[in-house]
């Protein structure tokens, strides 16, 4: 049967833009990260003062690192005081037992295909907006507060190192620390595969443009969408 579609202006330019910024910083972090980490493309020949190719890695690590910490602070900043309505944290409720409601659970039963139906909402609907706080917002946390930390031991008794050195008695030993860090790098990458899978399944089933939204910020929005803020 059809359905009345509208176009809803939804994700505002800050919050496009936040999320372009974060996902190439996320690529590049990533992949300079595992470099770092297993140098096994193209490895050092010859003397190690002649080779700066791992310097340049680091460098472009360090500098993406930066950016990205300012992308996530401004939408942190967003999120909680711009006057967006499908930005903000406002909608995000998972203290309260209501939140974990029908909504969730018929949200869920569609990813998990035991629900034919697909939930229509204007902003992230309850499963996507747990699974962005989960993944990306304390992954972020996480990832910034280890990675300073790490940095910080560039520089023994600087700024960063005092600031942050905290962080690596929370983990016993800086080994463990970059260990961790490590770990949790493969978080992201496991989110992108959910991530585009639900805005697939979106578009395919409801028709609502996600995939294209985050571009313009026009979503298609059925008659009786329900109006559940990030």
């Amino acid at each position: 049967m059809a359905r009345i579609i509208e176009e809803q202006y939804v994700w505002r330019l800050p919050v496009r833009i936040y999320h372009w910024i974060n996902a190439l910083s996320i690529a590049v972090l990533f992949v300079t990260g595992i470099y770092m980490a297993f140098p096994i493309i193209s490895p050092p020949v010859g003397e190690a003062v002649w080779y700066h190719r791992m310097a340049w890695v680091r460098y472009i690590h360090f500098g993406t690192a930066f950016i990205f910490i300012a992308n996530f602070l401004f939408r942190l900043y967003w999120a909680l005081f711009g006057n967006d309505r499908y930005g903000r944290f406002g909608g995000f409720k998972p203290w309260l037992p209501a939140w974990w409601g029908q909504p969730f659970k018929e949200q869920l039963a569609s990813y998990l295909f035991l629900k034919k139906e697909e939930p229509d909402y204007c902003g992230h609907n309850p499963v996507a907006a747990l699974t962005h706080f989960l993944f990306v917002f304390l992954g972020s946390w996480f990832m910034i507060l280890t990675g300073l930390a790490m940095y910080g031991e560039n520089n023994p008794g600087g700024f960063l190192d005092t600031m942050f050195g905290w962080v690596v008695l929370l983990f016993g030993s800086s080994l463990t620390m970059h260990t961790m860090h490590h770990l949790v790098a493969w978080v992201f990458p496991v989110y992108l595969i959910l991530h585009l899978y639900a805005v697939v399944r979106h578009d395919i089933v409801n028709r609502s443009s996600i995939t294209s939204s985050i571009i313009t910020g026009y979503k298609n929005r059925v008659e009786e969408c329900a109006e559940y803020a990030d």
